[in-house]
């Protein structure tokens, strides 16, 4: 997970970040309990790249689907590019496209 800082505030030390998530590299339960134990970041923003997980095809939409949710259960808001139209098709009959922003090609 890579991170870059956005944005800081002198009077509380409350930190912003934009970060990279690669789901294939990196456990969602892990990434969640990371940024449970650090309060300090205050709605963390993740970015997932979609077309680059080999997950979402060795392993399925649903799984892919499924950390994206545990991310959000932890509070994270979660920014998904590159994101094709079989995964869209599938945020939208769970009705879950407004849980997760797209970011357009």
């Amino acid at each position: 997970m890579s991170s870059l800082y956005l944005e800081s505030s002198s009077a509380q030390a409350v930190a912003a970040y934009l970060s990279a998530v690669d789901l294939d590299t990196v456990d969602a339960l892990q990434v969640a309990r990371t940024l449970r134990k650090n309060p300090s970041v205050v709605q963390p923003q993740l970015v997932v790249d979609c077309g680059r997980l080999q997950c979402l095809r060795t392993l399925g939409v649903g799984h892919v689907v499924s950390q994206l949710l545990v991310l959000r259960q932890a509070g994270a808001t979660i920014w998904l590019c590159n994101a094709d139209s079989t995964l869209r098709r599938c945020l939208d009959v769970l009705k879950l496209q407004r849980v997760f922003l797209t970011i357009d090609d």
